[in-house]
């Protein structure tokens, strides 16, 4: 999930090259997170999905832990949880499997840290 404004730079290619690898991807804004929920758990559901794996930088960040939780409530396992320098509350909830959380590390700030962690963010989603 992308943050204010959409301004989350390099989060809607690694979705293209998540989708280009064979992970069904969706790249949408924070404010989209209770409708992403709602459609997670229905696929879920309908055995459509068996693993969801959640990404989100900034306000998306903390949009992805609040969908976690969601799906918590609905019973459905989330596989990953990934933030990227989350504003507010990004504890994972109990049905999150593995969690990561990416803080920018000196010389990246808020935006530049999404490239530069890039070869991470494919390991977790990858499971490599």
């Amino acid at each position: 999930m992308l943050g204010l404004g959409n301004n989350s730079p390099g989060l809607a290619e690694f979705g293209d090259r998540m989708q280009r690898a064979g992970v069904g991807t969706t790249v949408a804004n924070h404010s989209y997170g209770p409708l992403l929920a709602q459609e997670a758990i229905a696929e879920y559901r309908s055995g459509r999905t068996s693993s969801i794996k959640i990404v989100g930088h900034s306000l998306g960040g903390s949009a992805a832990a609040r969908m976690a939780a969601a799906l918590a409530r609905a019973g459905v396992p989330v596989q990953l949880l990934v933030t990227l320098d989350p504003v507010g509350g990004s504890a994972p909830s109990s049905n999150v499997r593995r969690y990561a959380n990416f803080v920018p590390r000196t010389g990246e700030d808020h935006f530049t840290m999404i490239a530069g962690r890039m070869p991470e963010l494919y390991a977790y989603v990858l499971g490599r």
